[in-house]
């Protein structure tokens, strides 16, 4: 599908503002490809037939170039090399402490926070957010507070940044033995990677769209599967596996409202009727399955969202379509890692680029930390550095 009169620049445009499906039916005919590539692209917030959702299926290339790796040990494992890294370069690391308020100086700088229970950090250089920048500015600082020093912006996050109602039921098994794909020609290497249950286009449009309507939809469900220990066999007892699922649900259940954590209508009865029909349709696939299970755990949309703290189910803060990505993320006022209040920045899965495990929200909240703090050194050395870098590409000295 080449043409020498085609502009790359507009085709690309074009592509990012279509959508998922229309994209993979474009470039593949089998529904075997298709489907898969579909369920994950939605996980950025949308059914495939969305609009500006495409990114997200171009995205998964990156599954492939530059490529993704684990921490040996687990997610778990990097979160401890982080911390002590930080201890190392004496920094301290306050857990199970709920930030109340954000505290802003009579000139308007964000000067340091209060927890629960009344203590006050102050900060000297700033205060860096983690949290997506409604609970910043709409939970944590007074509505008068907020609108003198960022006039009409609590509003507009209101507003203007889109959630789907899309949340994550996630499943935790503890396996006497891996799953068997006995009748997909099971080989133990498949397990390394992602699973995805996703018959079919149509199948992963509805496991989208009803949660975008607060039904589950559970009848036929749409799954990612991970067995971490196929990789890394330290994460559980020799010869014991481990097992987690992520399926797609909505974070407020229609007609349930007031009931269960938050309202949400996921009482534990729902939850665990809901796992039982996601192990079943696994089931299918790997017929091993429910007899190798030792033990279990299921967690809600509800439950996450009160275990990680985002706000209505959403582990990517806000959905990750066009018109809330790159510099639009999460508001074109905001995505620069800076706001209107002097010393307040922001980072985390709410900026730029958006959800994962990747440290780059962080990292490039942290290089225009560093610029407002000594912007003149903090270039030169920035340029110091583009330079060395060029020259050891062109040289290859160095390497």
């Amino acid at each position: 599908m080449t043409c020498s009169r085609v502009d790359r620049t507009l085709d690309l445009l074009r592509t990012m503002l279509n959508s998922p499906e229309n994209t993979l039916n474009e470039w593949f005919d089998s529904e075997l490809v298709k489907a898969p590539l579909a369920r994950l692209a939605s996980e950025l917030g949308g059914p495939p037939s969305e609009k500006t959702l495409a990114i997200g299926s171009m995205m998964m290339g990156l599954r492939h170039n530059p490529g993704m790796a684990r921490p040996r040990g687990g997610t778990g494992a990097l979160v401890d090399a982080l911390v002590q890294m930080v201890k190392s370069h004496g920094g301290t690391i306050l857990c199970d402490q709920q930030v109340e308020r954000l505290l802003i100086s009579a000139d308007g700088r964000a000067e340091g926070v209060r927890v629960a229970g009344g203590q006050e950090y102050r900060a000297r250089r700033g205060v860096i957010s983690n949290i997506d920048a409604q609970r910043l500015f709409n939970d944590l600082m007074p509505a008068a507070d907020a609108q003198a020093q960022a006039p009409g912006l609590q509003e507009r996050l209101e507003r203007r940044i889109v959630n789907n109602n899309e949340g994550i039921l996630k499943i935790d098994c503890a396996l006497a033995e891996m799953p068997r794909f006995e009748a997909y020609n099971h080989r133990d290497q498949y397990l390394i990677g992602s699973v995805l249950i996703a018959d079919s286009m149509d199948q992963v449009q509805t496991a989208h769209t009803l949660p975008m309507q607060g039904v589950i939809p559970d009848h036929d469900p749409s799954l990612y599967v991970v067995v971490p220990t196929v990789l890394d066999p330290s994460m559980a007892p020799p010869g014991q596996h481990t097992l987690w699922i992520e399926f797609f649900a909505p974070y407020q259940i229609k007609g349930a409202e007031g009931t269960g954590p938050l309202g949400t209508g996921w009482t534990e009865e729902v939850k665990d009727k809901v796992a039982d029909r996601v192990l079943d349709k696994l089931a299918d696939y790997a017929p091993n399955l429910k007899q190798s299970v030792i033990a279990r755990r299921v967690e809600s949309p509800a439950e996450l969202t009160q275990r990680l703290g985002v706000r209505k189910g959403n582990h990517y803060h806000i959905d990750m379509t066009l018109d809330q990505m790159v510099f639009l993320r999460p508001l074109p006022e905001l995505a620069n890692y800076q706001t209107p209040i002097d010393g307040l920045f922001l980072t985390g899965a709410g900026t730029h680029p958006g959800g994962s495990i990747s440290g780059m929200p962080g990292r490039n909240c942290a290089r225009v930390f560093l610029s407002h703090q000594a912007p003149l050194r903090y270039n030169l050395q920035e340029a110091g550095n583009w330079i060395k870098d060029r020259l050891q590409s062109v040289t290859g000295l160095g390497r």
